[in-house]
């Protein structure tokens, strides 16, 4: 059984990279470390994902460590739009998902989730 866990929450300042770290230990060998964000109001929005390798879009990047037991997802320059929480799934081909989720309040805002 694939379970994730990620910090509650993480916080830094306008234009400055955030590292969204999610430990997944007991990742199988066909997990897929997919992310999502889902902003106030709205539905959750697909970020970037990988297997092996590290992964980059125009959105974040996406470190993956050489054992897979842990990923780190980068925001480079993170701004107020980039307020949201965070999602780190595994997904394997046969459709079952382990799920944690982390709040990103940039600007040090704190609120609960």
């Amino acid at each position: 059984d694939a379970k994730t866990t990620q910090p509650n929450s993480m916080e830094s300042n306008e234009e400055e990279p955030v590292h969204l770290p999610c430990n997944h230990s007991t990742i199988s060998g066909a997990d897929y470390i997919y992310w999502y964000r889902q902003r106030p109001s709205q539905g959750p929005e697909y970020v970037i994902h990988g297997l092996t390798s590290n992964v980059n879009n125009r959105i974040a990047s996406l470190t993956i460590a050489e054992d897979r037991k842990s990923s780190t997802l980068i925001l480079h320059h993170a701004t107020l739009r980039d307020a949201a929480v965070y999602y780190c799934i595994l997904r394997d081909h046969s459709g079952t998902d382990g799920a944690a989720a982390v709040q990103y309040l940039p600007g040090g805002e704190r609120e609960g989730i």
